[in-house]
């Protein structure tokens, strides 16, 4: 008992950077770890936040990931696996091993279409939109998570994919008075910082708005890039090596999140005060 109580304190003191524990914590049994839920588009995303990912599951955090599409669409050149039911199967599996090696839960797979069938028409993605909202819901309902974790409003790199996954993980966020997740986080590259020579175009926001900064080990890291090269159809290990050093060069050791919470105080101006 002494053990696994002195567990759930080490996590709750690690997740408060992420999730402030509230009052409410000293009456949760023992056996309640803090649980960190991260959402996202792709078989594959999780590896922007590999790192952040593994730091919280090393110290006791229960870390859930959930991937709405099944990236059937994904082609990669390399691989030599056609677009289908063959490589949602491949993508599938990979994710599996990539939250094993991250020492995550078991993947939560939604199962929707990569795209969500936009090449169908407004019915059919819109089917697949409320389809994805319902499941974020009864996500949080189910897990009750201390914090949630998915794409900013730019999607990362602007993929259409990442930007609806954002704005319905956002949408239910904000629907209601939930007293578990009280927040949610948005992973960010400050201005500035992506080095020219980074491979991918990803959208970078101004630090003022980052007001959570989270310290990444070699050890965070090292478990990041075994995960990351679970995905082999979608990356050679030489095209994980220059991502992962260009991860590496651009956080510096720091993993950089906007936060959205519930409002403490209110305002009865659209505009600032005189002086401000």
């Amino acid at each position: 008992m002494h053990h696994r109580l002195g567990r759930l304190i080490l996590a709750c003191l690690t997740i408060l950077s992420l999730a402030h524990c509230s009052d409410r914590v000293a009456d949760r049994s023992p056996a309640r770890s803090p649980i960190l839920l991260a959402i996202f588009a792709h078989p594959d995303d999780e590896a922007s936040v590999g790192p952040v990912l593994a730091k919280y599951a090393v110290a006791g955090v229960q870390v859930h990931l959930a991937v709405a599409t099944d990236g059937r669409l994904g082609v990669a050149a390399h691989s030599g696996i056609p677009a289908g039911d063959a490589l949602a199967a491949s993508r599938g599996q990979e994710l599996q091993c990539a939250a094993e090696r991250l020492g995550l839960q078991q993947a939560i797979q939604f199962g929707l279409q990569d795209q969500l069938k936009m090449s169908e028409g407004l019915q059919a993605y819109g089917e697949q939109v409320h389809e994805l909202r319902e499941r974020v819901r009864r996500l949080f309902e189910e897990l009750q998570p201390d914090a949630v974790i998915t794409w900013p409003a730019s999607g990362w790199t602007g993929h259409p994919d990442h930007r609806i996954v954002s704005a319905v993980v956002t949408e239910v966020f904000q629907s209601q008075r939930w007293e578990r997740p009280a927040r949610l986080y948005y992973p960010a590259v400050p201005v500035g910082q992506l080095p020219p020579s980074h491979p991918l175009s990803a959208a970078a926001m101004d630090p003022r708005f980052l007001g959570v900064e989270i310290a990444i080990s070699q050890r965070d890291y090292d478990k990041a890039k075994q995960a990351w090269l679970c995905h082999q159809s979608q990356y050679t290990p030489e095209m994980i090596e220059q991502l992962h050093q260009s991860m590496v060069a651009t956080q510096k050791g720091i993993a950089h999140f906007y936060v959205l919470q519930p409002a403490t105080d209110k305002s009865v101006s659209l505009l600032p005060a005189a002086g401000d």
